[in-house]
């Protein structure tokens, strides 16, 4: 069984690192330099539902149905769901504004995504071979851990901070400002890059490994994307600040 999920794995992980290379020559098709996007749009709460929901179920229904459960696998689960709750049900309910629209290509494309990496990740998790108990003072899972938690906290603050600010405004696009917007344009786009790689870490799986990829291979070019769009539309914006990581990108 666990040939199969390595192979697997490996290939979405290479599947990462190409959409990676390929972002830098396409437009962004999600947010507000994408233009429309493909397909029929839908009120943008239920698209962001019908989109993370497969996140929040697949990978947690795929590792328990197996019963091979173990402390490691049922710590990144929960881990998992912290997030997973917090986008699917309550993240469209306070940012997304009444009226606001998705379109149909974005919230399928993301929800067969999230399919994907929730079941490479349960099934890795349940069949490959376990963790014992004595890996949860091992260095990798205590830094894992505290890059998940820190990477959290991060991209909830940015997004809360940046949310308060539209609200200021009438929900009309703002320069973002404050905290760590003061050091990087898009640091809840970091602290989700940093949340993932923590949980590569503390899981040591190849499955977590790829998703890191993917969320790299999304969230960079989507900084450099957000950055370009302050700097046309905002004059003022500080030409020194970084996209993401400051001091490098």
């Amino acid at each position: 069984m666990i040939a199969p999920l390595t192979l697997l794995s490996a290939i979405w992980a290479a599947l990462a690192v190409l959409a990676f290379a390929m972002s830098f020559k396409v437009r962004d098709i999600t947010g507000r330099i994408g233009g429309d996007g493909w397909g029929r749009h839908i009120d943008a709460r239920w698209g962001w539902f019908w989109m993370e929901l497969p996140a929040l179920v697949t990978f947690p229904a795929v590792y328990f149905a197996s019963g091979n459960l173990h402390l490691v696998g049922n710590i990144a689960v929960a881990l998992w769901l912290a997030h997973y709750g917090h986008r699917t049900l309550v993240w469209p309910l306070v940012v997304l504004k009444p009226g606001a629209t998705i379109p149909s290509g974005m919230w399928m494309s993301g929800g067969a995504f999230n399919v994907i990496n929730g079941a490479l990740l349960g099934s890795y998790l349940a069949f490959a071979p376990q963790l014992g108990d004595a890996w949860l003072s091992d260095p990798r899972f205590l830094a894992g851990a505290a890059l998940m938690i820190g990477g959290a906290w991060l991209n909830l603050w940015s997004d809360y901070r940046l949310l308060a600010l539209r609200r200021r405004s009438g929900h009309q696009r703002v320069m973002p400002e404050g905290g760590a917007f003061n050091l990087s344009c898009c640091p809840n786009l970091l602290g989700e890059i940093i949340e993932w790689l923590g949980f590569a870490l503390l899981t040591w799986c190849l499955p977590a490994l790829a998703f890191a990829l993917w969320s790299i291979a999304n969230l960079v070019p989507r900084a450099l994307w957000r950055r370009s769009w302050y700097r046309t539309n905002f004059p003022d914006f500080p030409k020194t600040r970084a996209a993401l990581i400051p001091g490098l990108l």
